[in-house]
């Protein structure tokens, strides 16, 4: 769009991105033959690979694991997101014990003479 005299305004439009992006995605053509982003760009991995098996195992093996347990099993200063992030990505949804036992039927008819 720029090599046919377009203005970075409207190709800004029409693509529905900034005229800074547009600029930048110009010069980077002009300087380098290419627009595709620099690999290694985002935030650096806390986790490996493996690390991060790790934690899906431990989800998977024992469910109410609790994530300060995962972290120090781990040994890795982790935040408790990333933890829930990897047992989501698995597809396991935390367990967590009953506040109190359901009451047997027994129970119940018991408790509904007593009221």
């Amino acid at each position: 769009m720029k090599t046919t005299g377009g203005s970075t305004r409207r190709i800004a439009g029409q693509v529905d991105r900034s005229e800074c992006a547009v600029r930048n995605c110009w010069e980077q053509w002009t300087r380098e033959g290419t627009y595709a982003r620099k690999t290694g760009s985002g935030t650096t991995r806390n986790t490996t690979r493996r690390e991060d098996r790790r934690i899906v195992w431990q989800a998977h093996v024992d469910p109410k694991v609790t994530c300060s347990t995962i972290r120090a099993d781990v040994g890795v200063a982790i935040v408790p997101q990333t933890i829930s992030r990897h047992v989501t990505e698995a597809n396991l949804k935390s367990k967590r014990s009953f506040r109190a036992l359901p009451l047997t039927p027994e129970h119940r008819q018991l408790r509904l003479q007593w009221c």
